[in-house]
């Protein structure tokens, strides 16, 4: 079908009533290197087709977190979707945090006044949706002229299409990815190479490298105990933090007992050592006191920040996380998503071609230059190889394995932040020389408490 059919098509299904109820509500980095070269000579997918401009006009709003260059890139966006499609326009309204954005929905949602959608992360997300505020997007996604086609959504690096989804709402789909950051492993080079090891791919090479780096003054890994870093642990082990209906904790199994072992073996023998804050973690790392850091990508600017206010010289990198498998690695995945609360077909659908035209290789493209973020897809790549990269982007493609590491969104349940607190208070028990039986045990039975009906 060329592309004039397909868009009068989608201004038809624009228009046209549906059945009540069908709108209700890498590190992946590692990819730039295998990528930029790969997928530079084959052409993207087919942009999302224009829609009419003889559509009745609408102006959708939404409310976002964003700040500084990532709020003014966000109008600049929603200024070109208006000129892509002239018929809808799209105003953003920012609000100081996470917190405040729930907490003025769910105020908003007792005078019937929620915005037409929001950009906010999938715990957000979550609690509007098991509120029944927010429009479940399976429908949007799999219809056939306004969804994803089958070479669009093979586009999508694995996984990021099904981190919306929430397994304790029967596996519907209520966020879509926008804002994607990835647990990643931050290394000094030079104490690396100081010890003779290479960049830790394995989790034997990590024990290893944290064990050989451990000399003077300074110590392989410096912890700052996360469940999202936790979560990732299990990830690459092939495991999860919670069973598939994330009803149970599975954190006991023998990936996360060996996670635990790691921990526990490198803090008895000096090679790691809690720290308080992650700010701490980060100012060690600057000064060359640690050669290991788990964080995410979008603390690579504080990280870069940090080295600055330490003067520090030496050579440091970010890369994927160590694995059981390294060739089918995969990761945990935070970020912001965008979810869609009208209940009008219109709108929802209006609201549905901004989320997908901001999922366009162009788009996320310039997303990823200017905030550090993944690109959602690997015909980005071709774009963010032109122009001359930021040092910051410039090390996000530089020294990367060569497989794409498949996206798993941390746990978004409901009281998903006590969940957290008991995995890192299990694994602070065990760094401090704790049973790991005894801390899975515990931290396990609160879990399940927590996710019991």
């Amino acid at each position: 079908m060329n592309d004039l059919c397909r868009a009068i098509q989608i201004g038809r299904t624009l228009l046209s009533p549906t059945k009540a109820g069908v709108l209700r509500p890498c590190t992946l980095a590692a990819l730039f290197l295998l990528l930029l070269s790969a997928c530079a000579g084959s052409p993207p997918p087919s942009a999302s087709p224009i829609t009419p401009t003889d559509l009745t006009p609408v102006t959708l709003t939404f409310w976002h977190t964003e700040t500084g260059p990532a709020a003014a890139l966000l109008n600049t966006l929603a200024d070109d979707f208006h000129k892509a499609y002239p018929s809808i326009t799209v105003q953003g309204e920012a609000k100081p945090s996470e917190g405040d954005l729930l907490r003025q929905g769910i105020a908003a949602m007792a005078m019937n006044q929620l915005p037409d959608f929001i950009i906010a992360d999938n715990r957000t997300i979550g609690e509007f949706a098991r509120k029944g505020a927010a429009v479940p997007l399976d429908p949007l996604l799999n219809d056939p002229t306004l969804g994803l086609r089958p070479d669009e959504r093979g586009d999508y690096f694995p996984g990021l299409l099904d981190v919306g989804r929430f397994p304790d709402l029967k596996n519907q789909l209520f966020a879509f990815p926008f804002d994607e950051n990835a647990v990643v492993l931050y290394y000094n080079v030079d104490l690396l190479n100081a010890a003779k090891v290479d960049v830790p791919r394995t989790w034997d090479q990590f024990n290893l490298a944290a064990r050989a780096t451990t000399k003077g003054n300074a110590r392989g890994w410096a912890m700052t105990p996360s469940a999202a870093v936790f979560d990732a642990f299990l990830f690459s082990r092939g495991s999860r933090p919670l069973d598939d209906a994330q009803t149970q904790a599975q954190f006991t199994d023998d990936a996360g007992v060996k996670s635990l072992q790691l921990i526990a073996a490198l803090s008895a023998g000096g090679s790691a050592y809690l720290v308080d804050h992650t700010d701490a973690a980060r100012a060690d790392f600057a000064l060359g006191k640690t050669a290991l850091l788990f964080d995410t990508t979008d603390d690579l600017t504080a990280i870069s920040d940090a080295m600055t206010r330490a003067s520090s010289r030496f050579q440091w990198g970010v890369t994927n996380i160590p694995q059981n498998d390294p060739t089918h690695p995969v990761t945990a995945v935070l970020g912001e998503n965008i979810a869609i609360f009208t209940p009008v077909p219109t709108r929802a659908r209006a609201a549905w071609l901004f989320a997908r035209w901001l999922a366009e290789p162009a788009q996320t493209a310039r997303w990823a230059r200017t905030t550090l973020s993944i690109p959602l897809r690997a015909s980005a790549l071709p774009l963010l190889a032109t122009g001359a990269p930021t040092p910051l982007f410039q090390r996000l493609r530089d020294g990367f394995g060569d497989a794409i590491p498949s996206s798993r969104a941390v746990p978004a349940v409901e009281n998903a932040d006590q969940v957290d607190a008991a995995i890192v208070q299990m694994w602070t028990a065990v760094a401090n020389g704790g049973d790991i039986p005894t801390a899975q045990n515990r931290a396990a039975t609160q879990v399940n408490r927590l996710l019991s009906p």
